[in-house]
């Protein structure tokens, strides 16, 4: 029979099982059993029959010998120290040479992946889906929930606050055409009054100088 060790650096190997339960410290390479041994039992199918993966481990040592490898459910927050071991048993808490089964790394990889997915029957597909507890009536056109309170109906208008503040600019400010308002000629005739005014007293004033210069040219 066959169990898995996995190193510190989650380096993962398949080796033999040929010792009893209270040796299993050294197949991690452990001199002594100390702090070391059963973690969790994880419950899972094989062949459609119920089967149990048990973790061996030490929960305490040095500084920089801690395990990377991240265990499943309830163990993820666990911290292990140097190797830990895996084997695969037919009852729960029976570790006699009947009840233990091969383990290989490509199995426990297949097993890891489902257990930390949350599937407790691994021989089974989830095929639940979020959707069939929602009401059809709140659901939109394509299918998304209206639940979820982001979700805008096509024949909503979307505003953009940017869009409703240039049109707010362009109401304020009066388009130039190029064409002038009743107004402003008005104000060019005013002005071309006021020249016409001026011009006509500055006329009248040069004649008047002209005919003083003329008076005192005859007076001589």
């Amino acid at each position: 029979m066959s169990c898995v060790i996995v190193d510190k650096k989650d380096n993962k190997k398949q080796v033999s099982l040929n010792v009893e339960k209270d040796n299993y410290y050294k197949k991690c390479s452990f001199r002594s059993n100390k702090d070391f041994g059963l973690r969790h039992s994880w419950k899972v199918k094989e062949n459609g029959e119920d089967v149990y993966i048990s973790v061996f481990s030490k929960n305490k040592g040095r500084a920089n010998t801690e395990n990377k490898c991240e265990l499943p459910p309830p163990l993820d927050n666990d911290l292990y120290f140097g190797s830990f071991m895996l084997v695969m048993h037919k009852e729960k808490d029976s570790y006699e040479k009947d009840d233990i089964m091969d383990l290989t790394v490509e199995k426990w990889e297949n097993i890891y992946e489902k257990l930390c997915g949350g599937f407790e029957d691994l021989g089974e597909e989830d095929s639940y889906s979020s959707e069939e507890d929602i009401d059809p009536e709140m659901l939109t056109k394509e299918g998304y929930s209206k639940e979820d309170g982001f979700i805008v109906d096509d024949d909503e208008e979307i505003i953009d606050e940017e869009d409703h503040q240039d049109e707010e600019d362009e109401d304020e400010e009066e388009e130039y055409t190029g064409e002038e308002t009743e107004e402003d000629e008005e104000d060019e005739d005013e002005d071309e009054d006021e020249y016409d005014s001026d011009s006509d007293e500055s006329y009248i004033a040069s004649e008047l100088e002209e005919e003083e210069y003329l008076d005192t040219d005859d007076d001589k």
